[in-house]
């Protein structure tokens, strides 16, 4: 009898441990369950849409679910369709490999104001995650935004925010999304950081794209930089050097006759966001870093902005019966209990580039082997059994391709493909499927 497993997650994640589990346990039935129609996760619904290139790890990850042995269960979701304890009587190992879909918010008076749009509905507008708000109409009308946050996610949504229509027309952007950030009369982005450029998450290659615009010039005050990375701790220092190169470069613009401005601000929190039903102004503290943190001080100013999207974190959704900790599952080194890992972000919280999933994936299958979980329970067709009672319409590896055919059918003229942006678009594709 072959071991059984269950990925939950058919993100980076969950592809590395599946395909990690096939090299440690041969012959092993290992369904990677999600609870979207399409696979890849945060390839799909958190890379950036002009990051194509990035985009192509799913060729690896289409070649692990081609080998024997794995199958690819979605349109499935853990705590809606089947229960935490549910799977673990199915299957001889667990292996919990989702991400994280709940934001982290502002906790400061109108942050509930319109024109607030948290990171998770702003990147899932463009990025075409099913059961996203439609921030169309917000965006389009927006003179002056405010990004609150120094991560790559950041850059992304500043970096969408002032691109053209020419320069949107070869990603895989949802055209709705694309066509409100071209109507919109978008003269200044701010992007703000609570600290200093030196401790800021920006990677070298998405804060140098930053210089590439066609229509918006970057620009950052001197005064921010410090005259080297010093500061940082070595095992950084030379990626923070080289930030620091990039933001001299942007330091010494001035404004010109582009459209669009992108402000890099440091040493700088919101405070209070002010509107009537909309937000109007952004009170701003002056930080200052005292041992690693940001202390507010007694300075304070104001920003004008029509929007505002806080890019500070990702936490763990509740899923009952799963024990978490720390905004993540309650974990020791990727064991959650006898039978049940945890991998990826929802292990170590959300860091890390795509690749670090693998080494992360390899760590806990280590783990599992060291283990030695024994073959003993049903595993795939009794998770069938279980959907099928409750009309549960899973998608396989097969309807998942008919829904990517017709994607990149839909795309030409530089667009690579046109997503679907709901379950029951995917679901009409396949044809036999009807939404649950």
């Amino acid at each position: 009898m072959n071991l059984s497993v269950a990925v939950v997650g058919a993100g980076p994640s969950g592809f590395y441990a599946a395909d990690a589990m096939l090299k440690a346990f041969s012959g092993s039935q290992i369904d990677i369950i999600d609870q979207w129609p399409i696979p890849f996760g945060l390839v799909r619904f958190g890379v950036a849409p002009d990051h194509l290139s990035t985009k192509n790890v799913t060729k690896l990850y289409e070649k692990i679910l081609d080998k024997p042995g794995v199958r690819f269960v979605g349109n499935v979701e853990l705590g809606r369709d089947i229960s935490y304890e549910e799977l673990k009587s199915l299957f001889d190992v667990v292996i919990l490999a989702f991400g994280m879909e709940k934001p982290r918010l502002l906790d400061i008076p109108g942050a509930d104001l319109a024109g607030v749009i948290s990171v998770t509905d702003f990147v899932g507008w463009y990025n075409a995650t099913p059961e996203s708000k439609d921030c169309g109409e917000l965006v389009s009308r927006a003179r002056s935004a405010i990004v609150v946050g120094n991560g790559n996610v950041a850059l992304d949504i500043v970096r969408l925010l002032a691109k053209t229509e020419a320069e949107l027309a070869t990603t895989d952007i949802v055209p709705a999304a694309a066509n409100a950030i071209v109507r919109a009369p978008l003269n200044d982005i701010y992007v703000v950081g609570r600290r200093g450029p030196i401790e800021s998450s920006f990677s070298f290659p998405e804060l140098s794209e930053l210089g590439d615009l066609v229509e918006a010039q970057t620009l950052v005050d001197s005064a921010y930089l410090p005259a080297d990375a010093s500061s940082a701790e070595e095992s950084v220092r030379k990626k923070k050097e080289r930030n620091l190169r990039v933001f001299r470069t942007f330091a010494g613009n001035s404004a010109d006759n582009r459209p669009v401005r992108i402000h890099l601000m440091f040493y700088a929190s919101p405070i209070e966001i002010i509107g009537q039903d909309q937000i109007t102004t952004v009170k701003m503290s002056r930080n200052t870093v005292v041992e690693g943190r940001a202390v507010a001080t007694n300075e304070t100013f104001m920003i004008d902005a029509d929007l505002l999207v806080p890019t500070i974190g990702y936490e763990l959704a509740s899923i009952e019966g799963l024990p978490s900790l720390g905004g993540v599952v309650k974990n020791q080194d990727g064991r959650v209990e006898p039978g049940v890992y945890v991998v990826g972000w929802a292990r170590r919280g959300p860091t890390g580039v795509i690749g670090t999933n693998r080494v992360d994936a390899r760590e806990v299958v280590a783990l599992i082997s060291r283990d030695a979980p024994t073959a003993s329970k049903p595993g795939p067709s009794s998770l069938d059994d279980v959907l099928s009672a409750r009309s549960v319409s899973a998608v396989d590896a097969t309807d998942w391709r008919q829904i990517d055919a017709a994607e990149i059918a839909s795309g030409g003229g530089g667009r690579p493909r046109v997503k679907f942006t709901t379950v029951d678009e995917m679901l009409r594709v396949t044809k036999t499927k009807v939404a649950a």
